[in-house]
């Protein structure tokens, strides 16, 4: 007949069975860990075979899974909490007319336009010999612009303008032109050309922007243009500049897809375009030609001919004369 167990003895089997179960727990952890850096990375590694994400191998293994363990599809993920109405998001902030204006004015004389804080660049020269344009936009309220030259280490303020768009008044100082030191009313309405009060300003501005820089070479300003030949203003003034020389202007682009150049285009501006539509204009001169063609990096090419030899062109690349009936879809 066996023994009853003592209230000792009982208590030292539960302590021998739990130390087993915690033993048991552990290395279960254990076995856990291991598999579970083992599936990261052999994850990891198939994923990147595949070139898929992580994240989308994942769902399918669980996917596939979950399929073969209670034969039908994972359920789709809880759907995320919509969001909280009850607090609209806050609107962004509006641009008032006179702003867009004044940075559009800016941004035409080539003036860059910072997102916020000041801006400077060299437009001609150097620190010690050379034009420097500035902005600083102060909250969109306060927009300050100029131009300041600088002389063998000397300074002169060609103009300075400081713009409050809220009370809409703007004060001008310049060493240049003595006539614009005054303050100005804005007023509150916009005419169709831009701020009128400011008007004069921004042609002393491009003049004098014009005078100073001087016109990009011949091999520059070809380097240039095929950055900026894929807008619409930008082909509008390059025609415009060789109609001024007396000659017509049609823009092959390329027809296969090439790599950009390595170098930052330079900034072209219109004087850019007619020194370079004077110079093909000599070429004809010189050599007798009434047709060129000039070949750009990009592939494209810029075909300038006289006006007499329109026909000869134009049937050369298919192109339908402005007078004809509209059946092609080329056009100069």
């Amino acid at each position: 007949m066996a023994r009853p167990r003592t209230g000792r003895q009982t208590s030292a089997e539960y302590q021998r069975r739990y130390r087993e179960r915690k033993k048991a727990q552990g290395a279960m952890a254990q076995t856990n860990w291991m598999l579970d850096v083992r599936l990261t990375d052999a994850i990891r590694h198939e994923a990147k075979a595949r070139g898929l994400r992580e994240s989308e191998l994942a769902t399918d293994i669980l996917g596939d899974w979950y399929e073969a363990r209670f034969g039908g599809r994972l359920p789709p993920a809880q759907p995320e909490a919509p969001p909280d109405t009850s607090v609209p998001p806050p609107q962004p902030a509006s641009i008032n007319a006179t702003v867009e204006m004044l940075l559009a004015k800016l941004e035409e004389l080539g003036f860059i336009i910072p997102l916020q804080g000041m801006a400077a660049q060299c437009l001609h020269g150097d620190e010690h010999n050379g034009l420097w344009a500035t902005v600083t936009l102060n909250g969109l309220d306060t927009i300050e612009f100029g131009l300041v030259e600088h002389t063998d280490g000397l300074a002169q303020n060609i103009l300075h303008c400081v713009v409050d768009t809220v009370v809409r008044r703007a004060w001008l100082t310049s060493d240049a032109y003595s006539e614009l030191n005054e303050n100005r009313d804005i007023g509150a309405r916009i005419s169709s050309r831009g701020l009128r009060a400011l008007d004069d300003v921004f042609e002393r501005l491009r003049e004098f922007i014009m005078a100073k820089r001087k016109p990009l070479h011949y091999d520059e300003a070809l380097a240039a243009l095929p950055h900026y030949l894929d807008q619409e203003p930008s082909r509008s003034l390059l025609v415009l500049a060789f109609q001024r020389m007396g000659l017509e202007l049609v823009h092959v682009p390329p027809t296969d897809l090439v790599i950009s150049a390595a170098e930052v285009p330079q900034n072209v501006a219109l004087h850019d375009l007619e020194a370079l539509a004077q110079y093909v204009r000599q070429e004809f001169l010189r050599t007798g030609l009434t047709v060129c063609t000039l070949s750009l990096w990009d592939g494209g090419e810029l075909i300038a001919y006289a006006p007499e030899v329109r026909a000869f062109v134009y049937a050369g690349l298919r192109i339908q004369p402005l007078d004809a009936p509209d059946t092609e879809e080329g056009k100069p």
